[in-house]
Parts: C-alpha cells; sequence; structure tokens
C-alpha cells in the first residue's frame, strides 16, 4: 500500500518560480507531536514556576505575620504580667478586707495549669508556643480576677453589715452623771416601796442635763407614757436593740424622726413616778431586757 503523502507549496511574492516539498504524512504527525510535547513541556514548566514562586510568596507572607503575632504576644505577655501583679497587690487588700470582716481568708488566685487548645496551621513552633502560654496565662488572670471580685464583694458586703451594726449598736452613756440605781430583777421602788425589777439603770443628774442617742436609729415614741415613766424617749436601732430613756423634762425629738449617736433627744428631768430628777436608761435585746452597763464603754460619759 502506497504511503500517503504531503505537499507543500511555498509561493513567493515576486516572479520567481514556485517551489513544491513533499514530506510523508509520518514525518508530519512526528513534527506535529515534537512541537505539542514542546508547548506541553514549556506550559508545564510556566505552571511550576509560578506555583513555586506562588509557595514562595505565601511563605515569605507568614514568616512576616509569624513576626508580627509574635511582637504582638510579647507585648500581651508583658501587659499580662502587669496586670498580674496589680491583682497580686488586690489580693493582698481583699485579705485585708476579709480579716476586718471576720471572714476566713481563702489564699486563691494561684496560677492554675490549663489544658491549651491546638493553635493554627502555620505558625512558627516558637510562636505557637507563645500563643499558647498567653491563652494560658490570659484565662489564669481571669479566672482571678473573678474570685477576687467575688471575694472582695463579699467582704465589702460585710464590712458594711458590719459598720451599720456597730452604728446601732447602744455604746455610750446617754447622760453625764454618776450613777444611782443599777438593773436588777428586784429591786425596792424609791417611791413605791415595793419589790419589783428595775428594768434599766438611773443616772443622777440635773434638770435640763442633755440626753443623747447612745447608737443611730428612729425614733418609735415621743411623748407621755404610762406606767412611771412619764416623758419618755423610745429608739429602733435595729438589729433587735431598742433603748428607752424616761423622766424627762423636754423632748427634742418627735416620732419617726432618724438619729445618730451623740444627738440630743431630750433633757433629763422628774416627771412620771420618780422621787427625784435622774434619767431612767433601759435597753432591750430581742424583746428582752437587758443591763445597759454591758452596752456602756468609757466608763458613763458621753462622748
Amino acid at each position: 500500500m502506497a504511503r500517503s503523502k504531503w505537499t507543500l507549496m511555498l509561493i513567493p511574492h515576486d516572479n520567481e518560480r514556485v517551489r513544491s516539498v513533499q514530506v510523508s504524512s509520518n514525518s508530519v504527525r512526528a513534527v506535529l507531536s515534537v512541537i505539542l510535547i514542546a508547548v506541553l513541556l514549556s506550559a508545564s514548566f510556566s505552571i511550576g514556576f509560578f506555583v513555586k514562586q506562588n509557595q514562595q510568596w505565601r511563605a515569605q507572607r507568614l514568616e512576616r505575620e509569624n513576626l508580627l503575632l509574635a511582637a504582638e504576644v510579647g507585648e500581651m505577655r508583658g501587659q499580662m504580667q502587669y496586670l498580674s501583679k496589680a491583682l497580686d497587690v488586690l489580693a493582698e487588700k481583699d485579705e485585708s478586707y476579709r480579716l476586718i470582716s471576720g471572714l476566713p481568708v481563702d489564699a486563691d488566685g494561684n496560677p492554675v495549669h490549663t489544658t491549651v487548645a491546638p493553635v493554627a496551621n502555620g505558625l512558627r513552633p516558637g510562636v505557637a508556643q507563645q500563643v499558647a502560654a498567653a491563652a494560658g496565662d490570659l484565662r489564669t488572670l481571669m479566672r482571678r480576677a473573678g474570685i477576687l471580685r467575688q471575694s472582695m464583694d463579699q467582704a465589702i458586703v460585710t464590712l458594711k453589715a458590719n459598720t451599720d451594726r456597730l452604728e446601732a449598736t447602744p455604746s455610750i452613756a446617754p447622760a453625764d452623771g454618776p450613777l444611782s440605781s443599777l438593773f436588777s430583777r428586784g429591786r425596792k421602788h424609791p417611791v413605791l416601796r415595793i419589790s419589783r425589777p428595775h428594768k434599766g439603770i438611773d443616772i443622777a443628774a440635773p434638770v435640763g442635763e442633755p440626753i443623747m442617742a447612745p447608737a443611730k436609729g428612729r425614733v418609735t415614741f415621743a411623748g407621755a407614757r404610762s406606767g412611771g415613766y412619764g416623758q419618755m424617749v423610745e429608739i429602733d436601732h435595729g438589729y433587735g436593740y431598742v433603748t428607752r430613756f424616761a423622766h424627762a423634762s423636754r423632748i427634742l425629738v418627735r416620732t419617726g424622726q432618724q438619729v445618730q449617736r451623740g444627738d440630743q433627744i431630750a433633757l433629763v428631768g422628774a416627771t412620771g413616778l420618780t422621787s427625784g430628777p435622774h434619767l431612767h436608761y433601759e435597753v432591750e435585746v430581742n424583746g428582752s431586757q437587758v443591763d445597759p452597763l454591758n452596752f456602756i464603754m468609757a466608763d458613763v460619759i458621753p462622748d
């Protein structure tokens, strides 16, 4: 069988003769194959070159990002160290507040070892370790801050309650003068001449001597009271404390009025069932009469 051939005709633009070249089909296919292979190789080399360039560019970008991240993490850890020192100072103050408040001191908030979540791919090992350490430090600081906040809140609430209770606790003598009669479960009454309980103490003082509130509270009664009290003032201090001041010559407060320790509430007199001018002072705790001397400091001299 005759092999097919290809004829290539070369036609010049001038008057030269036309030339023709005959080539076999195999030769044409061989030439076309060589050209195709060359094109494919060139395309492969070009693609490989651009891929390699892109990888290098990405690697350089990641390296720059690693360096920037490492710098930011380093700065952040420095700030967290400063915050940790501030928390140490707050922990010392919290301990003092709790001691003053009478609360137990729980030394907590120390660094805790926590499992660090895997970091993102692409970070250098050193940077990854810094990020993991920073994450652990941040969790520790947040935990310490939360514990301190709860502890200080508790201490402040307790301190306020203790302060309010101290302000409401009778602690001064309501008048200046010597004791003329003590608290007693059975005492011979100087006027009635019979034995009966003496629910308070008597402070001898001239008519017009100031009578002062022994603690802050609210006046629940101000006026004439039966049962021999005469002109009397009663104060509810809260926390179960109630005080009464009898035989006054003049009352200086009204019912419902708020008073503070040391405020003048009345003047000593001799109203009611009494043998002479003096202040009859009672203290009641949770509904029970108690000895007022247990609530008088600095002898019996008012502040």
